[in-house]
């Protein structure tokens, strides 16, 4: 079995590779992950592939025992060039692998197509994929709950919600205010990025959604959406396929 897992700053969420199309990736809070919790969950694994937006300590963890354990590992980085991808970056290793990863998996599943891909989790990510592979770029700003969280922190009299619902009404109370005020952000930058990309590359065959907020984007947005729950680890399982 193959192990494809996906190290963020709080959480880790991993999948076996033959259950991407039609299974969901688990999660773990990252102080979870100790030898003895890889020990009860991973057994059986043959090969890892890893990738990691956060500190070398848990890739260095799975690392270890991947190797008592003669598991095959490996530990996916940006590159400039690969599987038909062109990264717009000068230091292509400075681009996120997770928004790496989201354009080499968009370009496997709508091969010569333009696509524009917005990864909604605790930042929002949009990068802009030409159909011959080249990335034109792309705008990272606050996730949702990173910009309300920042107004409770920054501010007094802003009470963190229950849950953020999704809408762009004008609220009638100070937390309705900033949380809707979070999501026009949010839809407005994405609705830019629409327009931006259109003029870069004419027309725009794909707007493909991912990440924690992306259901709660395609309701609020006026265009027709793509969503796939997988992409970055669609991207990670091609680097197993080479």
């Amino acid at each position: 079995m193959i192990l494809l897992i996906d190290i963020g700053n709080s959480r880790t969420k991993y999948i076996l590779a033959n259950e991407i199309s039609t299974g969901q990736a688990k999660a773990v809070d990252n102080n979870s992950i100790k030898v003895q919790w890889l020990d009860h969950h991973f057994k059986g694994i043959e090969k890892i592939l890893i990738a990691s937006v956060s500190a070398d300590a848990i890739v260095n963890l799975i690392s270890d025992w991947a190797r008592i354990n003669r598991i095959q590992f490996k530990q996916i980085e940006s590159e400039k060039e690969a599987y038909g991808v062109i990264s717009s970056y000068q230091q292509a290793k400075k681009l996120g692998i997770d928004r790496w990863l989201a354009m080499i998996g968009a370009a496997r599943l709508y091969p010569n197509k333009n696509i524009l891909i917005i990864d909604a989790g605790t930042a929002t990510t949009i990068d802009l994929l030409a159909a011959d592979g080249q990335h034109y770029g792309g705008w990272i700003l606050p996730g949702i709950h990173l910009m309300f969280d920042s107004l409770v922190k920054h501010t007094s009299k802003i009470e963190p919600p229950q849950t953020l619902v999704a809408s762009v009404a004008f609220g009638d109370d100070t937390n309705t205010n900033v949380n809707n005020a979070c999501w026009a952000a949010t839809i407005g930058a994405i609705n830019l990025a629409i327009t931006q990309a259109s003029k870069q590359l004419a027309t725009i065959e794909v707007i493909l959604l991912t990440g924690g907020n992306a259901k709660s984007v395609e309701k609020l947005l006026k265009y027709p959406t793509r969503i796939e729950d997988n992409l970055i680890f669609y991207g990670l399982e091609r680097y197993n396929l080479a």
